[in-house]
């Protein structure tokens, strides 16, 4: 009894040994193929476009991480508009300079960051941390030509549609301080017109649009044949009849100011038997009227743009000329 004990013991020890050793193998033999998998080509895929060929997966994701770097925003923050995959790469796939890698995966991606915005006609114009600071930037805004008058006669409005919301941006737009905000929103690139505009890191369409001061169909309608939405760093975008200073944004200002101004009343004809047709005798030469004008002056980013009267009093009336018309006959 003791012996078939023993034996059973025996056998039930080799089968844990040889358990613990097929673990250990199989460990091993996993970890050398991951290790196979990782240190293999990788290809950085672009919307489904192979872009570039590197050493290693690891070395795919450090060249995105850098992407994201360059922009000044937190990596964990930055998104790009493409779709970028890190794939293996096929056998004969020529692995590419870390240069080279880095200036073809640049030119085919465009960086976002998901930020608070300024939107202007559907168009984001500058980002900040949070919805409060937004909100500073556009008072900042309005009082930036809103203090360069005398007498509002209301508060400073936007001409286009603004809306405050989060939005995938730019990481150039992206400001840390509502001061620094505004400037960014009053100071449009300068081109000048029939020129073409060459396409730097991180531009799309619609911001280039926005920061030319014109609509996003228009740009389309200047570039045909081309596709905006594919544009690689280099590209040329034709830029003729744009403006060449146009703001993204365009403050409102009405300045209320009043003045005297005088009026003559219409004549009054009366007729007269004395008088042969064709004479006039002036029979009493009237007075003119005075009258207290209040005139909303407005103005588009500091620059006039018109008048209007909003209001007046009469402060004397006029009395009318009256003159004699003859109808005797001759």
């Amino acid at each position: 009894m003791d012996n078939e004990q023993v034996i059973r013991n025996l056998r039930l020890q080799l089968l844990i040994e040889r358990i613990v050793v097929a673990v250990i193998a199989f460990t091993l033999v996993a970890s050398w193929g991951m290790g196979r998998i990782r240190n293999s080509k990788s290809m950085i895929v672009v919307d489904g476009k192979p872009v570039a060929c590197v050493s290693t997966k690891s070395d795919a994701e450090v060249l995105l991480r850098e992407i994201k770097s360059k922009t000044g925003c937190s990596p964990s923050e930055i998104e790009f508009k493409q779709q970028v995959m890190v794939a293996r790469a096929p056998r004969d796939a020529q692995v590419m300079s870390r240069h080279k890698a880095m200036r073809a995966v640049q030119s085919a991606v465009s960086p976002v960051v998901p930020k608070w915005s300024v939107i202007v006609d559907g168009v984001p114009v500058v980002a900040v941390p949070n919805r409060k600071m937004a909100g500073e930037v556009l008072e900042l805004a309005k009082m930036k030509y809103g203090s360069m008058v005398e007498n509002l006669a209301e508060e400073p409005q936007f001409k286009e549609n603004v809306t405050v919301d989060v939005a995938a941006i730019d990481p150039a737009l992206y400001c840390t301080s509502a001061e620094k905000a505004v400037k960014v929103m009053f100071s449009p690139a300068r081109v000048k017109k029939d020129e073409t505009y060459t396409v730097r890191n991180g531009d799309v369409a619609a911001v280039i649009a926005s920061r030319m001061g014109i609509r996003l169909d228009d740009l389309i309608a200047m570039n045909p044949g081309k596709n905006l939405a594919r544009l690689q760093i280099g590209d040329g975008i034709r830029i003729k009849g744009m403006a060449s200073s146009k703001p993204r944004i365009t403050i409102v200002v009405r300045d209320l100011s009043e003045r005297d101004e005088t009026f003559r009343a219409p004549e009054q004809h009366v007729s007269s038997a004395s008088l042969f047709a064709g004479k006039s005798v002036e029979l009493s030469p009237g007075r003119t009227g005075k009258r207290r004008v209040k005139v909303a002056t407005i103005y588009e980013n500091g620059q006039k743009a018109g008048s209007e009267v909003i209001d007046e009093e009469i402060i004397r009336s006029a009395e009318p000329r009256r003159i004699a018309m003859g109808i005797k006959s001759r």
